[in-house]
Parts: structure tokens; sequence; C-alpha cells
């Protein structure tokens, strides 16, 4: 008899929460969640540590791991121990790595951006607790962060510079561009917001929908809408919606390839889409048996790295050919919902849900 973990309960409700509901159009709309995976009959690949609850984000860069979880996010070193821990009111729905060792989240209707900062070169710069004052005292490795910059509340072994920035409703998504902006899907608005490098809202694209997942190429934002699973380009300079297109029959996760092509996850029916721009086009159908649930790209390797829940695993695949190829299968936790890749590096990080494990799998 299939079980579900009192952990994976627990992640549905929250999933729940901001994915699953269907828009006013289309009442009978259905977004896939990740409710079962059979228990491992292999160790997680790499090394996996505890993280006190169900991850639902992750992200990786220059060493460091974000993790977001229902009131917190935990930043850990590539060892596991945890460097900082960011308490917040609302659940963490996803973070992205930015250069320089800092994180970029949403949690509600806050988006973060934090800079981990070592005990000794929080106790050298010493910041103060005042939410107005802490940006002057930030140390070199948190320089460009707004003046909106205020201090999480320290662990015993360190600490993190956070800047908050409000937008008008929870978000869902985000996705930052290489040069700085971020672009965030709001659900209950059927907007999506353009915030600059410094927080300020440059933009608010009225999509339309329930979007809940945006990934950037150029100037150009793609939205996915899971609950109508479809996807839609919009222009950031301008606003104006180009082309929108029918995105399997489940689509629950979108991300790009940084050359100009759009990569979405169909968990209902297990296939990998290649959409291109420039007119939006499909190009490429492939089928990802086990109940694929989540995608990160590898730029430097030219790999799409795919999280398997009914099957622990997360596969990588070149996507530099003509049909995608698999290159990679690595066994994870139980339930993986989500996956990240440092592309400096070639490591991958994955979130497995059911037992409140992140894993590391270094090349």
């Amino acid at each position: 008899m299939r079980r579900v973990s009192l952990l994976s309960l627990v992640l549905v409700a929250l999933l729940a929460g901001c994915d699953a509901g269907a828009p006013v159009s289309r009442p009978d709309a259905t977004v896939p969640t990740p409710t079962w995976a059979p228990e491992p009959s292999v160790s997680p690949a790499g090394t996996v540590v505890p993280v006190g609850g169900p991850p639902l984000a992750v992200a990786v860069g220059s060493s460091l791991t974000a993790v977001g979880l229902a009131s917190s996010l935990v930043v850990l070193d590539s060892s596991g121990a945890r460097v900082a821990s960011v308490p917040v009111p609302d659940p963490v729905r996803a973070v992205v790595a930015l250069p320089g060792g800092r994180f970029r989240a949403v949690s509600g209707s806050t988006v973060l951006t934090v800079s981990p900062v070592s005990a000794s070169s929080s106790a050298a710069s010493s910041p103060s607790s005042s939410p107005s004052s802490s940006s002057a005292a930030a140390p070199s490795s948190a320089a460009s962060l707004p003046a909106s910059a205020s201090s999480a509340s320290p662990s015993s072994a360190s600490s993190a510079v956070v800047a908050r920035w409000s937008i008008p409703g929870a978000g869902a998504a985000l996705a930052v561009h290489p040069s700085g902006w971020t672009a965030v899907a709001v659900p209950s608005l059927g907007d999506v917001i353009i915030l600059s490098d410094t927080g300020s809202v440059t933009r608010t694209l009225h999509v339309g929908g329930r979007p809940g997942g945006v990934a950037v190429v150029t100037e150009l934002v793609a939205v996915l809408d899971p609950a109508e699973t479809s996807l839609t380009v919009f222009d950031t300079t301008t606003g104006a919606r180009k082309e929108g297109l029918r995105a399997g029959d489940g689509a629950v996760a979108v991300t790009s390839d940084g050359t100009g092509r759009f990569l979405v996850i169909d968990a209902r029916d297990g296939e990998l889409l290649a959409f291109e721009t420039g007119p939006l086009i499909l190009r490429q159908r492939f089928p990802v048996p086990g109940s694929p649930y989540a995608a990160a790209y590898d730029q430097t390797r030219n790999t799409l790295w795919v999280a398997v829940t009914e099957r622990n695993e997360v596969v990588g695949y070149n996507l530099t050919g003509g049909t995608p190829r698999e290159v990679a299968r690595h066994p994870t936790p139980r339930l993986p919902i989500a996956v990240a890749v440092d592309p400096s590096t070639g490591a991958v990080v994955v979130a497995g849900s059911a037992e409140g494990l992140v894993q590391r799998i270094s090349p």
C-alpha cells in the first residue's frame, strides 16, 4: 500500500496554498503536486543533511546552498554546516543564487536578498541592529545591497545581511536577470512584478490567470500558468505580450538555458518541453518517466537536471543535440521536489521533502 509520510502531507498543504488553486475561468483545473514516492531502495548520492523540515526550494552558488523552508531561509556551506538562518513569516516559495555568495528569495509578499556573513566578519564590522543603518555598516561582500538592508538575527556562529523588498501580493516564483532585475510571479493578482536591482518596481505585467513560474532570456520573460498549463512570453522593456502556447497537460516548472530557449516540465504527461523564442515555438517533446517535477539548467555543461519524484532520482540531460541525451542519473532522498545547479562547479543540490533532507552532489 502506498503510504504518505507526515512531512509529505505538510509539503502538500504548503504547495496547495500557493499553486493548486484553479482560476475562475477554469474551476475544474488542477495542478499536479508531488504527493507520493517509494521508500528509497539505495542510498542517495553525494552528501545528505537534515534541514529541520520539508525543503520547498533550493539554490546553490559560491560553495553555499540556500534552502527555503516554511519559516526560514537557511544557508549551508559545502559540508552541510549551517552558516546562516533568516526567519521569515511565510514559506519560502523560490530562491535563486546571485554573484558573491548571495541569494534572493520570495516569502509571501516579501522579496529577500541574503548575504551570509561569517562570525569574524560580522564582529569586525559590528553592524547595527537598526534596519535603517545596517547597510552602512555591512561588510564589503554585501556592499551592493540597497539602503533598506537589515541585519538578520545571527546564530551563535553566523549572521546574514538581509534586504527586504515589499511586493503587492504573495509571490510564487522569481527569476533574476544577469543585469540584476528580478521578475516575481504573483498568482493572486495575475501579475508579474519587475523589480530593479535596488528593489523598486519598474514594471507590472498584467498577465492574467495564476502565474506560477517565470524564467528570463535576454529582455524576455516567460510566464508559466500551471492551472492553465500555458507558457506566455512578454517583453520586459515595453510590457508587450508576445506569444503564448499550451504547455503540455500539467506544466509545473519553467527555466531557461540562457541562449533563447525556455524549458518546461510537464509533470502530468512526464515530458520535457523545449520552446524556442522569436517567435515562441515548441521544438522538442521528450519523455521523462517517473513524474518529473523540477528542473535546473547548467549553462556551462549544457545539461538540464530534472528531479523525478516517483523514482527518487535526479537525471541530467545534455541538450546540445537534436534530442536530449541522458548523461547522468543519481539516487536522491525521498520525494525530490526541487533541484539547483552551480554552473561554476557543476554541483547539484536536491531537496528531498519527505524526510526533510537536502542533498549535494559534487562533480
